[in-house]
């Protein structure tokens, strides 16, 4: 009775798992070429390069043959190695061919070209492929290649720019070199303290680079950069910065006044007070772009960056970031020389966003 039930359980596990169909007899089968199974290749925006056999053959021959050819094939690219119920890996990219004019039957494809991000062919992690092509005469309606693996690695090497010297209690931008990563990457900068590397602030990658406010205590302290892409964590090399107690400040009571400027076309204003030492009632019109309707359009909007206290350290720098809202943030940098300002002030509002330099000097009124 036993043998009976694990042959019972033998059959019904070859009706329900799939198996890869079979080219028809006399037909050459798909052959997976490039890369070899298991191989580890640098992830690529244009897409991971494949090649494959891709020989003339019958899609069907229902006594008089119908011939298929380079057309018929398709490419495969999926996170999982489980098939479907037609021999292909079950869920993934698909990708169509092109004959390579060099190697006669030979095809080549590029896995996960296009699509928005996040790409998977920009994402590190470890994947199945499989070429195969339509055959309306088999079992399943397609001649299925065999699956192999290979692996994604970011090429990325993030480093950081930061002030040797900063102030406590002071926040100070950190500059990220991202080449390589994504938009929207993730990026940490961590802090070295008690043998452990903390989260000290964090950017997001726009066209390689990031920025991350940042501040510490005094003392001097070991910063690095670290980002997350797909299953790959990476992390430059550290930096030195030294914090010291905010003391002689450049800036003195001659910079107290209103000062307005220009932001673009539009305008800032804004009050210097305590001696050169505090930023108040900043205001800036700040002309953002938003996505519209339709893909690739975009309309303007106008936002006003208001923040009403703004400390100035000892060098007349000044950095502040807020949020007013939930899906509202602003980023304001500059510096005070002399009666003058200059900086940048970014802004987001939803989708929308902007990121403009400003100069500001001091009015007689």
């Amino acid at each position: 009775m036993r043998t009976g039930r694990c042959a019972l359980i033998g059959i019904l596990s070859a009706l329900v798992l799939p198996a890869a169909a079979m080219a028809m007899p006399g037909d050459p089968p798909v052959v997976p070429l490039t890369p070899a199974d298991g191989a580890t290749l640098p992830v690529d925006p244009n897409g991971i390069p494949v090649s494959y056999t891709c020989p003339v053959y019958r899609i069907a021959d229902p006594g008089f043959p119908l011939f298929g050819g380079p057309k018929d094939y398709g490419i495969t690219l999926s996170h999982s190695p489980a098939l479907g119920s037609d021999g292909r890996l079950a869920s993934g990219t698909l990708n169509t061919g092109t004959a390579d004019p060099v190697v006669a039957n030979q095809c080549s494809s590029r896995l996960g070209a296009g699509g928005p991000p996040p790409r998977v062919q920009e994402t590190p992690g470890t994947y199945y492929w499989q070429a195969w092509r339509l055959c309306t005469g088999c079992v399943g309606s397609y001649e299925t290649g065999p699956v192999r693996r290979l692996v994604l690695q970011s090429e990325v090497e993030p480093a950081l720019r930061a002030p040797r010297r900063a102030y406590a209690g002071y926040p100070f931008m950190v500059s990220l070199a991202l080449e390589g990563a994504p938009d929207g990457t993730a990026a940490v900068v961590q802090r070295r303290a008690r043998g452990r590397w903390k989260r000290a602030g964090t950017a997001t990658a726009l066209g390689g680079e990031g920025e991350a406010v940042v501040a510490l205590p005094r003392g001097a302290h070991r910063l690095r950069p670290a980002v997350t892409i797909g299953s790959q964590r990476i992390t430059g090399p550290a930096r030195r910065v030294s914090v010291g107690r905010a003391t002689r400040w450049s800036t003195g009571s001659a910079a107290v006044g209103r000062y307005k400027g220009r932001v673009g076309s539009r305008s800032v204003r804004f009050n210097v007070t305590r001696a050169g030492r505090e930023l108040r009632r900043f205001r800036a019109f700040v002309p953002m772009l938003c996505p519209g309707i339709a893909p690739g359009q975009f309309t303007t909007q106008i936002g006003t960056a208001a923040l009403n206290r703004v400390r100035i350290a000892p060098d007349g720098r000044f950095v502040a970031a807020l949020k007013p809202e939930r899906s509202t943030a602003i980023l304001l940098t500059g510096r005070l020389r002399g009666r003058k300002v200059s900086g940048r002030v970014r802004m987001s509002v939803g989708p929308c966003s902007g990121n403009s330099g400003y100069r500001a000097g001091r009015t007689s009124g």
